[in-house]
């Protein structure tokens, strides 16, 4: 019993700690209102990248590399610019809010077009 509360318990201290990495931006990306925590989306994009050592620059700062991986043209490093490896890759990934269901839509049509007016 012991074993399955530390467990819960474990389960419950990563899933915060993964929702918190990013906090919620507080304007919609489309309507420029204030954003409702109620209404989100989530935003992902992968690219392959060409080494670990390019992984590890994304990790270390993904917002930062953000343009990079819009723009990424299809066998190459969004980072590097050299040929990418398609075995290592690296995900982007954003929870997004919205001031109305109507924003979340046009959002959800073209995220790569939006995710930049995205602020926190």
């Amino acid at each position: 019993m012991k074993y399955i509360l530390t467990l819960v318990a474990s389960l419950s201290l990563l899933a915060g700690v993964s929702s918190a990495a990013e906090p919620l931006n507080t304007v919609c990306p489309i309507s420029g209102k204030p954003a409702s925590p109620a209404i989100t989306s989530t935003y992902s994009k992968t690219v392959a990248v060409c080494c670990n050592r390019c992984k590890a620059q994304f990790t270390a700062a993904p917002k930062g590399y953000l343009n990079n991986i819009l723009v990424a043209t299809a066998g190459q490093c969004p980072l590097s610019k050299k040929k990418s490896d398609p075995s290592i890759t690296v995900t982007y990934t954003r929870q997004v809010a919205f001031a109305d269901a109507a924003s979340k839509s046009a959002f959800d049509a073209a995220p790569d077009k939006h995710i930049k007016e995205v602020r926190q």
